[in-house]
């Protein structure tokens, strides 16, 4: 029986009876006598819908503030090439991380969102994924824009070509060499090698 009185116990025991720290209340111990958490304990990053966004959905430079008008007055018509540019002010309507930045075409327009057709590689293959994406979280595109120039001048270079009776061709040639030229009022000079003197170099060059 004496023994088992004098036998700390587990509930009460303190740091100074040699016990591990984790059987008292740690949190009234001073801070260096506490048990430091090993990073096994702490939660691991986390791979939600929005992580690692913080820079990648944030407004730009002097640019915050309400939305232009602009954005809400454009057009879109199906087959439009599209910019996927999220608008962090706008919670709705929003598309993953995966497509911003990307490029697609309008496939269904609603009242208040576009449908986009966009190409994502999964694996060795790349699928077409359609989203919904509201307007503000689009711009259109410049993708086609040095096409429908080069559509626009070609249908005129035929136009005066035909009006003239010729037959052209409007498809685009790969930059050739540069043009050949004689060089005149050059003079000639011969450059002969200075023999390599042994002895003189010992003593240090000339």
């Amino acid at each position: 029986m004496d023994n088992e009185e004098t036998k700390p116990s587990y509930k009460y025991a303190s740091v100074r009876e040699g016990l591990s720290p984790r059987y008292t209340h740690s949190h009234l111990l001073p801070l260096h006598q506490r048990e430091k958490r090993t990073s096994d304990s702490n939660m691991p990053a986390g791979h939600g819908l929005r992580s690692r966004t913080r820079d990648l959905f944030a407004r730009p430079f002097r640019k915050k503030g309400y939305i232009p008008l602009s954005t809400y007055l454009r057009t879109y018509k199906i087959g439009d090439y599209v910019d996927v540019k999220v608008n962090g002010a706008v919670h709705k309507g929003m598309p993953h991380k995966f497509y911003h930045g990307r490029t697609g075409r309008v496939w269904n327009v609603t009242k208040r969102a576009i449908g986009v057709e966009i190409n994502k590689q999964v694996g060795n293959r790349i699928i077409k994924k359609r989203i919904h994406v509201r307007v503000e979280h689009v711009q259109p595109s410049r993708c086609t824009e040095e096409f429908k120039l080069r559509k626009k001048k070609n249908d005129e270079l035929k136009a005066d070509a035909k009006a003239r009776g010729e037959v052209i061709s409007t498809k685009r040639q790969p930059k050739g060499p540069k043009p050949g030229f004689m060089v005149e009022g050059a003079t000639l000079e011969t450059v002969t090698p200075i023999p390599y003197d042994f002895f003189n170099a010992l003593k240090g060059g000339y």
